[in-house]
């Protein structure tokens, strides 16, 4: 098995939390493998249980213009891993792994393992289902909307304005709020809460570190 694709780092102060990082428009060997091709990891803390942090790793996008993506992605030669770095020095403490199966009449099943706080082999069953664990958490797989917001369209008119002397830069910012290139467009996305204090147990701060991978099996 090995490495296809790293997803953007990002920290979390558990005190009070919503980050996000994005990884779109990806290179074209990455492009190529769309079931290996994270496009984005999300850490927050749920709102109706503020005991809880919800993660929620997106991939199988596409970048804009490209039309949406109606396919679901359910390879089982892909390992997919949200990783947590509590301690500062770059070495995962918390490995959560995420596989994808079909049973015999093709319908594609998900499997999350080692959720913190959801206990052993919690979340276990088909895909567009919300499980729940004996602990209460809960975990989702399946296609939604892309949740990353870009405006493709003002970028390029901005860069348009801009006079091009490095010295003497100007220009005008032409974005908009409610244009939204990705807007529309098919995710798969693994969506899982973790229970707060079996999460931080161990860390030597409560500024953890978050970034997800995937590995494709090679024969």
């Amino acid at each position: 098995m090995r490495v296809k694709h790293w997803g953007s780092f990002l920290s979390l102060i558990v005190a009070a939390c919503a980050l996000q990082a994005a990884d779109h428009a990806e290179s074209p060997a990455a492009d190529g493998d769309r079931a290996a091709d994270i496009a984005d990891i999300f850490v927050f803390r749920a709102p109706d249980q503020p005991n809880r942090i919800v993660a929620a790793l997106t991939f199988g996008g596409r970048p804009a213009p490209r039309a949406r993506i109606d396919v679901e992605y359910c390879d089982p030669d892909v390992l997919y891993a949200v990783l947590v770095d509590k301690n500062a020095d770059d070495i995962a403490d918390t490995e959560i792994y995420i596989r994808y199966g079909r049973d015999n009449a093709g319908r594609c099943g998900v499997r999350f393992e080692n959720v913190p706080g959801a206990g052993a082999a919690a979340f276990d069953g088909p895909t567009e289902t919300v499980f729940t664990s004996p602990s209460g958490l809960r975990a989702f797989s399946g296609r939604r909307d892309d949740p990353f917001f870009f405006d493709a369209q003002g970028l390029g008119m901005t860069l348009m304005t801009f006079s091009g002397d490095p010295d003497n830069p100007t220009g005008q910012l032409l974005f908009r709020a409610d244009r939204d290139s990705f807007g529309g467009r098919n995710i798969t996305a693994a969506v899982f809460e973790m229970d707060e204090a079996a999460l931080v147990a161990g860390a030597a701060s409560r500024r953890l570190r978050f970034w997800a991978t995937t590995a494709r099996l090679q024969e």
